[in-house]
């Protein structure tokens, strides 16, 4: 199967941000009278939204209103510091470089804030690589709702059925945003997924390295 439609997700399967997003997470915390959270329980929560992100990381001890408080002190913090630690995986520019030629669409979805995401694309030099992004203030519907397919990626790219997209990412959800949406999907496992967890929903393909996807992009590795 070649596939015409690629949909990818940032953190953990494009570039390494984990390092950024747990510090601004941790000075949010402290600013606010919180214990910080550990790497490994930002870890445990990158991929869903912020918002999901702090409840879990506040043990869902925390009103609506304090929930606004934290994600409105977090992107304060996150957005001018958080891209300076941010870095592409090897092999990412070339591969999002190589698209076009073989005639595949690209479209990137992120939980990010627009302001964050792009500064971070523009510093990366990868914005011009993506037919459509998605920030968190673009998607109606978020992972792992099929309607963040159906009704938020699939309107703008009509002549491109669902059996000729593939979903890449390297948590649960991008798994089981796909499975839900009837897509293919290619897990990265070299990102920040729980690997025992990600490989019992039984992935269509699994890739060490995101130059791996090159090959199955193109139909030549079947999963």
């Amino acid at each position: 199967m070649k596939y015409r439609l690629a949909i990818f997700d940032f953190d953990g399967t494009l570039a390494s941000s984990l390092d950024g997003i747990s510090a601004c997470m941790a000075e949010t915390f402290i600013k606010l009278g919180y214990r910080p959270p550990s790497l490994e329980e930002v870890k445990a929560t990158v991929g869903l939204t912020l918002e999901d992100s702090l409840r879990i990381l506040t043990k869902r001890k925390i009103s609506d209103a304090d929930l606004a408080v934290f994600v409105k002190i977090y992107r304060e913090i996150h957005d001018p510091k958080a891209g300076a630690g941010v870095r592409l995986f090897d092999g990412v520019v070339r591969l999002l470089e190589e698209l076009p030629s073989h005639g595949i669409g690209s479209v990137l979805v992120s939980n990010k804030g627009r302001k964050a995401l792009e500064q971070l694309l523009e510093r990366l030099k990868i914005w011009p690589f993506f037919d459509l992004m998605l920030s968190a203030e673009e998607a109606k519907y978020t992972k792992p709702s099929p309607e963040l397919y159906s009704r938020d990626i699939a309107p703008h790219f009509p002549k491109i059925p669902g059996s000729e997209t593939l979903v890449i990412g390297d948590a649960e959800i991008d798994i089981r945003f796909a499975k839900a949406a009837g897509l293919a999907c290619c897990w990265a496992n070299y990102g920040y997924g729980d690997a025992a967890k990600c490989r019992a929903l039984r992935p269509d393909f699994e890739i060490g390295q995101i130059v791996e996807l090159r090959e199955i992009l193109r139909g030549g590795r079947r999963g």
